[in-house]
């Protein structure tokens, strides 16, 4: 279910929850309590209206916790992809203070890897995977800088660079790679669901009839809200909200010979 709603634009999402939401909590009470007649004594009321707004504390007190751990995994992730534009941006200007014609080539090689990157990686990472190209490519790479030879003091510094650059650049890749299975945990999920389930029950108890559309609706559109937010950001490869590349397209003209 919340794959499938991470396809969808985030208006769509948030007006999805809202009108379940909004069907649940007073949609189908109002209908059940008008057509019957139907109104909670005085005291199970009052004691409902406290339930509720306990419950709603309990609710927002989850979705702030959610929401600052996909907030904090999706910005660790922007992190990374700008540390890696800077670290290819790095390595392409110490091939090029290294010199010579295989130099040049590595930088070549480079600009393909970041292309692979941004062209074949970043959609395969929506579906957890990695791009065999762009494996291909750094493995390339990484012969051929084995390969260099320098032949002054100025290239043994150039290389020695670049070979930090190249492990330190591999090594956020692989961080990257492994953000693709960050989500948000089953058991917040799990207290969500329950805290909002007894929201709703509470919620139908809520007496005269009128208050309990305005009171209820007001609190689910709300909550409504939260929730499109927590499900937006947690998608960070996925959606309207994933982390994108831009970081990596804005050097890719400053790369190669």
């Amino acid at each position: 279910m919340i794959e499938y709603l991470h396809s969808l634009p985030n208006v769509v999402i948030g007006l999805c929850i809202m009108c379940v939401g909004l069907i649940l909590s007073t949609g189908i009470p109002f209908y059940i309590r008008w057509k019957y007649d139907l109104n909670p004594d005085e005291h199970l009321a009052k004691g409902a209206e406290e339930g509720f707004k306990l419950f709603t504390s309990i609710t927002l007190l989850l979705i702030a916790f959610s929401l600052v751990r996909v907030q904090g995994d999706h910005r660790n992730v922007e992190d990374l992809v700008s540390r890696e534009a800077a670290l290819m941006f790095k390595l392409n200007r110490s091939l090029a203070a290294f010199g010579g014609p295989q130099a040049q080539e590595l930088q070549g090689d480079l600009k393909d890897y970041a292309t692979a990157i941004v062209d074949d990686e970043w959609p395969l990472m929506a579906k957890g995977k990695r791009s065999e190209e762009a494996s291909n490519t750094l493995i390339d790479l990484t012969q051929g800088i084995r390969l260099l030879d320098p032949r002054n003091p100025v290239q043994q510094m150039a290389r020695a660079e670049i070979v930090t650059t190249l492990n330190q650049l591999s090594d956020v890749r692989e961080a990257r790679l492994s953000a693709v299975k960050l989500k948000l945990p089953s058991y917040l999920w799990q207290a969500l669901t329950v805290s909002v389930l007894l929201l709703i029950v509470f919620g139908w108890l809520q007496n005269p009839l009128p208050k309990m559309v305005a009171y209820v609706g007001g609190v689910t559109i709300g909550v409504a809200l939260l929730l499109t937010l927590v499900i937006a950001l947690e998608g960070l490869f996925v959606g309207e909200s994933q982390v994108n590349p831009e970081a990596i397209v804005s050097i890719l003209p400053s790369l190669g010979a």
